[in-house]
């Protein structure tokens, strides 16, 4: 069976959704400013106060995969110029 692999445009709908309406309470209240890298598919995630290392941990934990990345706590809007080729970026 083939799969179609996620866009990067879905990654970062996905992943915004997710995030506003599932993790935000609780990550806010445990891990405010740290990085949250998401897997949007299975919607688990790693955490670290370095972004690098939270993408690290994210790839040896879920694969060589797009990830939503998302600063807790930050009140920024993403910009679709923060939308990279390997990540989609909300800080």
């Amino acid at each position: 069976m083939i799969t179609q692999a996620i866009t990067i445009e879905e990654t970062s709908r996905l992943g915004r959704k997710l995030y506003q309406e599932t993790l935000k309470k609780d990550l806010e209240s445990k891990f405010f400013g740290q990085y949250a890298v998401i897997d949007v598919e299975t919607g688990k995630y790693k955490i670290d106060t370095d972004m690098l290392t939270a993408i690290e941990k994210a790839k040896k934990k879920f694969g060589d995969k797009l990830f939503y990345i998302v600063e807790i706590g930050a009140a920024y809007i993403p910009n679709p110029n923060f939308v990279q080729k390997r990540y989609a970026w909300s800080f």
